[in-house]
């Protein structure tokens, strides 16, 4: 019993997959008979998609398109812009690449101005092109359009606006104004000649802006310059010295007269029985000193031992008044000082002490140590 269903289910199967038993061994019979034409014929289509790879997928990086060359099929396709990523084509076409970026380019040039003054600078501009017309841009101008419009026409109007500004006024004054100038006046040029044959004012591109980087002066305009700059400075330099000594003098002034009042008010207290109080009370500090002093009395009238005042003593008592003299004599070593001639030589009024012996002669020591 089971032997017969197993047959059964073998013959079912049979009928099932005959058709592809069928074609499994057809195909196998004539790949056994055409098997060197099949492998040079896999051989051949290898190397043709090695080959053809890089023409048939292309792909655009980001911030670029691509304009599609066909020429079997009309030459540029004027309403395709392959856009970025992956693109097939057909291995005979080509696509040129383009950045739809803002894009920067710098010159450098030399300008003349209205005064005659030759001056190198560097201006750097930016430009995008209008991808939508971009077939356009690729079939009359090029790939190389910076070379053949935008350079020439941003170089050409930089020299015009220069000429007509003296160097102050274009360097200085109005340097915003002639950058901004050079970028419309650029523009509207390109917008102008730059369009298609049968197709006014189709833009291709746009100058974006323009900047002035750096400009140089000849050598001798620049010492000249500087010069001029320094001096200026030396000048304001001057001006804020004499405003500082006016306010000095000033201030002195100022000081002066509160000084003069000061010694007005303190000269009208200042009497003798005010001046002779604080001589006594000056002494009596000197002499409750521990230090070792000498206290010089003269003989004027008040008996202080400093003359305060030209008033409080005469002439004569000013002269009769004599220091003690503290060391060695004004005779010479080995005499006697005394007052009157000696060997040393004549000496003061005063005692004296020599190295050679006691003092002798002269007058009596006005004071005494305390």
């Amino acid at each position: 019993m089971l032997s017969r269903f197993l047959t059964a289910c073998k013959r079912v199967l049979s009928f099932i997959f005959f058709p592809l038993i069928w074609v499994v061994r057809t195909l196998a019979g004539w790949i056994s008979s055409n098997f060197i034409t099949l492998t040079f014929s896999v051989i051949i289509l290898s190397i043709g998609v090695v080959v053809l790879w890089q023409r048939v997928v292309i792909i655009i990086p980001a911030g670029f398109v691509g304009v599609l060359y066909r020429p079997l099929f009309g030459g540029i396709a004027m309403d395709k812009v392959l856009g970025e990523g992956l693109n097939i084509v057909f291995p005979l076409n080509t696509i040129t690449q383009y950045d739809a970026r803002v894009m920067m380019k710098q010159i450098e040039m030399e300008v003349l101005t209205k005064d005659q003054l030759r001056s190198d600078i560097k201006v750097s501009f930016q430009f995008q092109i209008n991808k939508y017309a971009l077939p356009l841009l690729h079939k009359f101008v090029g790939p190389d359009f910076v070379t053949k419009v935008v350079l020439p026409e941003v170089t050409g109007k930089t020299r015009i606006m220069f000429a007509e500004l003296t160097s102050q006024e274009a360097f200085t004054k109005q340097l915003e104004r002639v950058v901004n100038e050079i970028a419309i006046m650029s523009d509207q040029v390109i917008l102008e000649k730059l369009g298609p044959p049968g197709l006014d004012y189709v833009r291709l591109l746009r100058i974006s802006a323009v900047q002035l980087e750096s400009m140089e002066f000849p050598a001798e305009i620049q010492a000249a310059i500087r010069s001029k700059i320094a001096e200026s400075q030396a000048a304001e330099a001057f001006v804020f010295k004499v405003q500082a000594a006016r306010l000095e003098a000033e201030r002195k002034e100022i000081e002066a007269g509160g000084i003069k009042k000061y010694q007005d008010i303190v000269n009208a207290g200042l009497t003798d029985n005010y001046l002779k109080i604080r001589g006594i009370e000056a002494t009596l500090k000197l002499a409750e000193s521990n230090n070792a002093k000498v206290v010089i009395f003269g003989s004027s009238p008040n008996g202080l031992p400093i003359v305060l005042s030209g008033d409080s003593a005469s002439p004569a008592a000013q002269a009769s008044a004599a220091p003690v003299s503290v060391g060695p004599g004004a005779g010479g070593p080995g005499g006697p000082g005394a007052g009157g001639p000696g060997p040393g030589g004549p000496g003061p009024g005063a005692a004296g002490q020599g190295r050679g012996g006691p003092p002798s002669g002269g007058a009596t020591p006005p004071s005494a140590p305390k």
